[in-house]
């Protein structure tokens, strides 16, 4: 019973996840496809565009590959979908660094996703690698940390969304371009250290503590 309690929270915070990926993707490409842009993204339109396909794949290939039934019965659409998701992501992560130095328009978060793209490119690069060693274990928590990474694109316009409809954690801070660009570092530190909580700090807590028991 429990389990089952489990798995059906799971698949519904993947269905929420993946809705909210699939809104604010469609919310920010809209003005691409009606030519409704501010000036300065209108200057860098070629590059904005490649940075959304590169986070399409991240955002919408990510839940395919960590499908496990997906991956047992089409190992090799799984395989395809791999490198058409490192290939893109790599692009969208690359195209920060373009986008950051070219009028970015909050100055405090630059080295924010500096960082974040820095990472980001780490860790695709690592799941490669790993993958190339047959290091199976190592390139799965690599990929998770690629898509935890590429959500900060869904995260930081939930968070931006959240702060208009009122619902604002931080009112204590009265600066709104103080709070923007704390949203800035939110949006991939918190998710990122969840993620290393989920996957190297509890188990090795747990392998201490089973040490302990023999």
């Amino acid at each position: 019973m429990g389990k089952k309690i489990i798995r059906t929270i799971t698949a519904a915070g993947w269905v929420l996840l993946i809705l909210l990926s699939a809104y604010f993707f469609y919310e920010s490409v809209v003005p691409y496809i009606v030519d409704d842009l501010a000036p300065r993204k209108a200057k860098i339109k070629p590059f904005l565009i490649a940075h959304f396909v590169g986070v399409f794949c991240t955002i919408f290939l990510g839940p395919i590959q960590f499908w496990p039934t997906f991956r047992k019965r089409y190992l090799h659409l799984h395989r395809l979908f791999g490198k058409a998701y490192i290939i893109g992501s790599l692009i969208g992560a690359l195209m920060v660094f373009y986008l950051l130095f070219n009028g970015y328009p909050l100055m405090g978060a630059i080295p924010s996703l500096f960082v974040l793209a820095c990472l980001w490119i780490f860790v695709l690069v690592a799941a490669w690698y790993c993958i190339k060693k047959m290091d199976i274990k190592n390139h799965q928590h690599f990929m998770i940390r690629s898509y935890v990474l590429g959500l900060a694109f869904v995260f930081i316009r939930l968070l931006n969304r959240l702060e208009r409809l009122d619902f604002n954690p931080f009112s204590f801070i009265p600066d709104a371009v103080m709070r923007d660009t704390l949203y800035e570092w939110m949006c991939w530190i918190f998710p990122l250290l969840i993620t290393e909580i989920v996957l190297v700090w509890w188990p090795a807590i747990r392998k201490n503590q089973v040490s302990r028991t023999r």
